[in-house]
């Protein structure tokens, strides 16, 4: 008896159901991205947010991503409630454009690495000595600032020293993180009132960091922090 045959139908078969599985595993492969939350949607947290508002988006995500499109299972990485509402997490494709479709959601932005704008920071920003932000708020005293960069080097620099009875501001709610490389009770004070190293994101996109710490090795732009706050 002749066994049957499949000839060209079955390897285009198996063809198209090989390119439909690769097709479904790269739709489910997740990625890091920013949530925009409306702010009467956002979650009420008691006090400051932290873990409290990791959870609570935890549960946020939960209630408004189906059944049928928790796996994998998002990951909330961190939360935001001060320039912006929401939180960082790693989702899908397809869970980011559910998301996105919410109206308790403003919008959904796939992480990304942006470039610098400008080396020329004091015009970029309009600071001057005569006109621009600097003399409208009288040099900023009250002011805290925040960079996002590579890290700081305050290590024996006088531009980051400060009197040791100072306090940082009362309004300031951010923390300063100590490391192996960066004794958080040596080199915050009032005038360095916080640093962290954020790298989640990073991690699950590119590997493992050697070392996780705000401390910058290479301090490129230790010139323009120092300037900022002196």
């Amino acid at each position: 008896m002749a066994r049957p045959r499949c000839g060209a139908l079955c390897i285009l078969l198996a063809v198209v159901f090989a390119a439909a599985a690769a097709e479904d595993e790269e739709t489910e492969k997740q990625s890091t991205y920013i949530v925009h939350v409306a702010h009467k949607h956002a979650p009420l947290l008691p006090g400051r947010g932290g873990l409290v508002a990791t959870g609570a988006y935890g549960s946020f995500l939960r209630d408004h991503i189906p059944v049928h499109m928790s796996v994998p299972a998002p990951r909330v990485l961190y939360s935001y409630s001060h320039a912006a509402t929401g939180f960082a997490a790693r989702l899908t494709g397809r869970q980011a454009a559910h998301l996105a479709s919410q109206r308790s959601v403003l919008a959904v932005v796939p992480d990304a690495t942006l470039q610098l704008h400008t080396t020329l920071s004091p015009s970029f920003l309009g600071l001057s000595a005569s006109s621009g932000l600097l003399p409208a708020s009288n040099g900023a005293t009250d002011v805290v600032i925040g960079v996002m960069d590579s890290g700081v080097y305050p290590i024996d620099r006088a531009s980051f020293a400060a009197d040791p009875t100072s306090l940082p501001p009362g309004k300031f709610r951010g923390s300063c993180v100590s490391a192996p490389s960066f004794n958080a009770s040596a080199y915050c004070n009032g005038k360095l009132v916080g640093a962290k190293a954020f790298y989640e994101g990073y991690e699950l996109e590119l590997g493992k960091i050697y070392s996780v710490a705000p401390r910058s090795w290479a301090a490129p732009n230790l010139t323009r922090y120092a300037t900022a706050v002196t």
